[in-house]
């Protein structure tokens, strides 16, 4: 191919820097000198790289420890179907407590939280609020059952050479229902609930709140089998690997033949608390002895495995099975969880050699910015309301995120919004059209001028931008010359799917994936 060719794919966008005013160029005019002796020396001019991205399924992937658990059912018209359960260790809060005599159990109760933002208080006391990071048909009762759990949750691989981190995966429910024990709760009737939660108390007939909880799961408990687990033998309350092999955590699994709802459960501020009362002996009077109340609270802390089943549409499996690696898919399908990414390749041969192309004085193009735009396909998304508020695209061949992500410190109002400049934050365009546009500037500018390897690049959606270590996937997939054993812990912790507009030249070109590079041509 010719050089004059390859520059008559070069698109130009010319502005002068200094001026107030621009004009547009006809891309004939300027043609094939946009780098060499070009005497428009302080003009901006813009070129479309080549993009092909193409969609891979993570299959089966470690889900032990993520930073928030999911608990629910979610049904979605592009992806299908997804029952979300999971498994939690319990603690003391204080190891080794010290009982006075007599101690009786009054009541015992767990709160486990959503997350939610607190709107008003009203004249009462009573709280309003929001659910956050919730999904799906809250009207539809669900079937929720907690079990003790009887599978012990280690912390490292057994016979292992080195110490290594036991991973547990999202497709090991089974372990845990051969293994469950006494069932402690069960609602046939759950939802989840925005109204704020009240233990009330009643005294002398007189009913009043005695503590208010942010929304979450709210249950009183058998008080006999607590004595029994607890108080019958508190030499398991001793220390913390004494406890954990005797009660090996809570099992929360969730049933329902039609849709329901998804809910992100935030396990940090989980409690069980037993309330119990002793008799105290006032120290200046033998005689004198009295009943104190006192509390046990137990954290749902340790080690936590999140499951998920998938009953995946056809439309998605069908893509997912036959992906164009040469000219990229029509459609990309990124979904959280047990789910699915795309791969990104960036600039052909002739893409670099163009812009690595040096003038007459021995000089190269500038880049001054570069971004990847993609674009949703709204009617593959269908019916679907809820989309993920961010992407992330990261070095799929070392794990880690490129260099704009690393020099992007800007802060939004919440941190969903945080690293803007560098983007993947869910907005529309000039037009009107939803997209996820990424900046690049520095990781071309390195690839041209750094001699920097060329890597594939990954594209998932993120729950939490801030976050860039990765989980194992059970089964690695070859991407190319690229074999990819790790995914975006951020990726498994996102339950939501988007579906994107992708290289395919079917894909007409207003929506196709586009890779917009603004460079200035040497003086």
């Amino acid at each position: 191919m010719t050089n004059s060719s390859l520059f008559k794919k070069l698109l130009l966008s010319i502005g002068f820097i200094a001026a107030l005013t621009s004009c547009d160029k006809d891309f004939n005019e300027l043609g094939s000198d946009i780098i060499d002796s070009d005497i428009h020396h302080n003009d901006i001019a813009r070129y479309y790289g080549k993009v092909t991205a193409y969609d891979a399924a993570t299959g089966v992937v470690q889900s032990n420890n993520l930073p928030v658990n999911s608990l629910g059912i979610y049904n979605t018209p592009a992806f299908g179907r997804t029952v979300a359960s999971f498994v939690t260790q319990v603690g003391l809060v204080n190891y080794n407590p010290v009982f006075g005599n007599n101690p009786i159990i009054d009541s015992v109760y767990i709160h486990i939280p959503y997350y939610s933002t607190k709107l008003t208080t009203e004249a009462d006391g009573t709280g309003t609020y929001r659910l956050d990071s919730i999904y799906g048909n809250l009207t539809t009762p669900m079937k929720l059952k907690m079990y003790r759990n009887g599978f012990f949750l280690r912390n490292s691989e057994p016979g292992a050479s080195v110490i290594t981190s036991q991973k547990y995966y999202s497709n090991d429910r089974p372990l845990i229902d051969a293994n469950k024990s006494d069932l402690l709760y069960e609602n046939n009737e759950f939802l989840f609930s925005n109204a704020e939660v009240q233990r009330k108390v009643t005294i002398s007939g007189v009913e009043s709140v005695k503590e208010r909880f942010a929304p979450g799961i709210f249950t009183y408990l058998d008080v006999d089998y607590f004595k029994r687990t607890f108080f019958d033998d508190r030499s398991k309350l001793a220390n913390e690997n004494i406890f954990r092999e005797y009660f090996r955590g809570l099992y929360f699994n969730i049933e329902s033949d039609v849709d329901g709802a998804l809910a992100q459960i935030n396990l940090a501020e989980a409690r069980i608390t037993i309330i119990y009362r002793e008799d105290y002996t006032n120290p200046t009077n033998v005689n004198d002895i009295e009943r104190v109340r006192k509390t046990l609270v137990m954290n749902l802390s340790g080690n936590t495995v999140n499951f998920f089943e998938n009953t995946p549409l056809s439309l998605y499996a069908s893509a997912l099975a036959s992906a164009n690696t040469v000219e990229g898919d029509e459609a990309l399908y990124l979904k959280g969880g047990e789910g699915s990414m795309a791969i990104i390749d960036i600039l052909d041969t002739a893409d670099l050699n163009l812009l690595r192309r040096n003038d007459a004085n021995g000089n190269r193009v500038l880049i001054n910015e570069a971004n990847l735009s993609f674009y949703v396909d709204e009617a593959k998304m269908g019916a679907a309301t809820t989309r993920p508020w961010r992407v992330y695209l990261y070095d799929l061949k070392n794990k880690r995120p490129i260099i704009d992500y690393l020099a992007d410190n800007s802060t939004g109002t919440t941190t969903k919004f945080d690293k803007g400049v560098h983007g993947g934050i869910f907005r529309k365009d000039s037009l009107g059209n939803w997209r996820y546009k990424i900046r690049i500037t520095n990781h071309l500018n390195n690839i041209l001028n750094k001699d920097s390897t060329n890597v594939k690049l990954g594209l998932v959606v993120t729950e939490n931008i801030n976050l860039i270590s990765n989980v194992a996937l059970k089964t690695a997939f070859d991407a190319g010359t690229t074999t990819v054993r790790e995914v975006p812990t951020s990726a498994i912790m996102n339950p939501l799917g988007i579906v994107l507009y992708g290289s395919n030249p079917n894909v007409p070109e207003n929506k196709r994936v586009k890779l917009e590079i603004f460079y200035t041509k040497p003086n």
